[in-house]
């Protein structure tokens, strides 16, 4: 952890907003995103849509769907709609980050809401938390809209909605991300932003961005809230 104490920061949150990849699960685990990445692509080859060279080699999903969308506009839905149906089957097979059910608990034991912000499905994340049992400890679903992905993270427009449809002044909102598009979505707002470093030289990035917090294991958050 650095910049701050963690238990400080929390007694200043009121709402805590998930990104959803990582923070809550790690989606693409048994449906690596390199290989959705390559069906998206295949997919759009069977409907006669071209896909440039150039994009054909991104292992992003998401970086793809908004590439293609800014190149041609007019055949996002049928991209849309495969990624979706991709991230849903992936959310399937995904199982809650280690520590992640336990924040969950442990802010509903204190009344305090958690809004899962993603650029992800809506009806991934929904699908999942229910898979899991987990959707009545969630207050929100904020993910990707189907027709404007130029509006997902770093663009804090996901944080606005959360935090607009909880009543809730950014400043005492808690965005806990594991990528540095969460830290800027936040910064963005003035919002505390905790990094979760789940992968080698996270840590430093986030520390660079001017991060509030981080931490390396969902479990010490967790431990956070419950003390």
């Amino acid at each position: 952890m650095t910049r701050i104490d963690l238990c400080a920061l929390l007694r200043r949150t009121r709402v805590v907003l998930l990104d959803f990849d990582g923070p809550v699960c790690d989606v693409f685990s048994a449906y690596p995103a390199p290989r959705v990445a390559a069906d998206l692509c295949d997919h759009l080859d069977t409907h006669a849509i071209p896909v440039p060279s150039e994009l054909r080699n991104l292992d992003d999903p998401l970086a793809l769907l908004r590439r293609l969308h800014r190149r041609a506009p007019e055949h996002h839905p049928t991209a849309e709609a495969f990624l979706a149906g991709a991230e849903i089957r992936a959310a399937s097979c995904a199982t809650p980050t280690p520590g992640a059910v336990e924040v969950l608990t442990a802010c509903a034991r204190q009344a305090r809401p958690v809004a899962v912000v993603s650029n992800n499905s809506p009806e991934a994340i929904r699908a999942f938390l229910t898979k899991h049992g987990l959707e009545k400890l969630v207050t929100g679903v904020f993910g990707r809209d189907k027709t404007t992905p130029d509006r997902l993270k770093p663009d804090p427009h996901l944080l606005v909605l959360a935090a607009t449809a909880l009543d809730t002044p950014h400043r005492e909102c808690l965005m806990v991300g594991d990528s540095t598009t969460d830290i800027q979505a936040a910064h963005a707002l003035d919002m505390s932003a905790l990094g979760y470093a789940n992968q080698p030289g996270k840590q430093a990035a986030f520390e660079e961005l001017g991060c509030q917090a981080v931490i390396t294991h969902m479990t010490d958050l967790a431990h956070a809230l419950q003390n």
